[in-house]
């Protein structure tokens, strides 16, 4: 690659990445004049029955994990009361709100099914039925108000052949289901799927998010930024990934995150147009 491209993809998991994230990542992005992509979950986020039951124990740790901010504390005990009760959509319940930020120029993409918490926590349980119905549905919903996806997130990065096999047969352009490691076309059997992997290339532990581990470990903004910056040093690209509900609402971090990358000469590029650009640097290889 002759430019050196960055990406930064947003999961918005919850209805607080709505409601208190985007409104100061569209205002950064204006600021910069840059696009980003958000993974949407038009279904639910929580599950009651899941907290209370089978998954109290996976809830508890999540309380007590050093190197996570947790749910609660994102979103205010009030508020996770009052969505784990009601139960109420994320996506489909700020369609407007979502539409103004594709005319903004930055992309949508598609983030799971409609349960956010089974996919999260019971993935592997899924019978392939549910499964396909689960993508499905959402799948249309997005068709409906926002037009056809070109990627597509699992929560959790969780992801399987299964997944490879339907976003194929629903023609996506890519999944962003990896972390580090080079794009690639997943094996479905003995076969190549059409569509990219691309992977984030910068995270904390496990799946956290480069950010908010940082954040939750305490880390002196200063150090962060260096350690930021060190990825950026080498790499003709970069994903960074991170939650609306956390990231973004740290707007003036998000500003300074920003700035490093444009200080180290990248353009910033929804995930769509990066793999688009890989697509046009292979056929041309």
């Amino acid at each position: 690659m002759s430019r050196r491209l960055f990406a930064f993809r947003w999961d918005v998991d919850h209805r607080v990445c709505i409601t208190d994230g985007l409104p100061r990542i569209r205002a950064v992005c204006r600021e910069f004049g840059v696009p980003n992509t958000f993974f949407i979950n038009l279904g639910r986020s929580t599950n009651l029955r899941e907290w209370l039951g089978k998954g109290v124990a996976r809830s508890k740790a999540k309380l007590g994990d050093r190197d996570a901010v947790h749910l609660i504390k994102k979103t205010g005990w009030t508020r996770f009361l009052i969505e784990a009760v009601l139960s109420r959509p994320v996506g489909l319940s700020f369609i407007p709100a979502l539409q103004a930020l594709q005319a903004d120029g930055h992309e949508l993409g598609l983030h799971g099914g409609m349960d956010h918490v089974i996919w999260s926590r019971r993935f592997r349980e899924l019978p392939d039925d549910v499964l396909r119905a689960d993508v499905e549905t959402s799948y249309g919903h997005f068709l409906q108000h926002f037009g056809k996806p070109a990627g597509f997130a699992s929560p959790g990065f969780y992801s399987d052949h299964r997944v490879m096999a339907l976003l194929d047969q629903l023609d996506f352009r890519y999944n962003g289901d990896a972390i580090g490691g080079d794009p690639h076309r997943a094996m479905v059997g003995t076969q190549s799927v059409r569509h990219w992997t691309m992977p984030v290339t910068l995270c904390g532990p496990r799946t956290i998010p480069f950010l908010e581990y940082h954040g939750a470990r305490g880390t002196p903004e200063r150090a962060m930024l260096d350690a930021l910056d060190r990825h950026l040093a080498d790499r003709e690209w970069v994903v960074l990934y991170g939650h609306p509900c956390y990231e973004g609402v740290r707007d003036e971090v998000l500003r300074r995150v920003f700035a490093a990358v444009r200080d180290r000469g990248f353009e910033f590029v929804t995930m769509d147009q990066l793999v688009q650009h890989l697509t046009s640097s292979v056929a041309a290889s």
